[in-house]
């Protein structure tokens, strides 16, 4: 195995992805939100080479790492091709700190933890349609970015604003939708106040806001009416770029997200580098 054959994995698995769409299987694009949410750790290009090679992994990791956990890969498992980076450690200039440098990629294996056995693994509780703890945890997310957040009546049928630094919600929504229109806002907040909506269509902003605020309701277990329809809008121009910047910026915010309001334990560690972003063939 070569990091050219697994590289052309991440095209092909992108390439039917877009076909999906365009014959109308748009559930596809929400089973690969899905997938972001549950390898956060991951760059883009492995979550979606995990979720093409193996649909319903829920936690993965190398073979020491569960080795590390209790667990162990049950003989015979078929490994999970990735692309690890292959990272420098070196000292910055006040000598006490160190930063890693990736130097390239490599062909690496991972395994779901339904291919092992030993220690149960740390669980985090599930919403299942309340968010519990995890709105208060969203709140202090968001006070600590300097984003204000308050409940008022809106207009019509807005759920809620985003405008320069503050998020308004309205009043009286169910837990699991004020949640979710919470983290819409968010979204807003971090890709397109200001300059950073420039270029970008409305339809493509509200799509990227909704995947984001989707992405990360399935990852705190809350169940999600989304209408699949919807994400179609991101790729109406039939650009592999499209899909792929639009799809980076969910995963980036989402990511940060998550981080913020999960445990951590919930999940196996991986190098900080892990995220870096492996080549992405001729899209990248």
């Amino acid at each position: 195995m070569t990091t050219e054959h697994v590289t052309g994995m991440i095209s092909q698995a992108t390439d039917k992805l877009m076909a999906d769409l365009e014959a109308g299987k748009s559930e596809q694009m929400l089973a690969y939100l899905a997938a972001i949410g549950r390898f956060t750790r991951y760059s883009l290009g492995n979550a979606l080479l995990i979720w093409s090679q193996r649909p319903t992994a829920t936690r993965v990791a190398g073979f020491h790492t569960w080795r590390q956990l209790g667990r162990q890969v049950r003989k015979g498992e078929r490994g999970i091709r990735i692309l690890a980076p292959i990272v420098r450690r070196r000292a910055t200039e006040n000598r006490e700190d160190e930063e890693d440098k990736v130097l390239a990629f490599r062909p690496a294996y991972v395994f779901d933890a339904t291919q092992t056995e030993g220690k149960p693994l740390p669980e985090f509780a599930t919403a299942k349609g309340d968010p519990g703890g995890y709105q208060q945890r969203l709140h202090e997310f968001l006070k600590s970015r300097g984003i204000a957040i308050e409940f008022s009546s809106l207009p019509g049928s807005v759920q809620g604003m985003s405008v320069g630094g503050k998020i308004v919600v309205r009043n009286g929504l169910p837990l699991a939708e004020q949640f979710s229109v919470t983290v819409h806002e968010t979204a807003h907040q971090f890709l397109h106040c200001g300059e950073k909506a420039s270029g970008v269509a409305k339809a493509i902003r509200e799509v990227e806001a909704e995947s984001v605020a989707f992405v990360v309701s399935q990852a705190i277990g809350l169940d999600c009416n989304t209408a699949a329809a919807d994400y179609i809008k991101l790729y109406d121009d039939g650009k592999k770029e499209t899909l792929l910047a639009s799809l980076e910026r969910i995963r980036s915010v989402a990511g940060e997200i998550i981080g913020a309001i999960l445990p951590q334990e919930a999940t196996p560690k991986q190098p900080a580098a892990a995220q870096e972003s492996p080549p992405m063939a001729s899209a990248a």
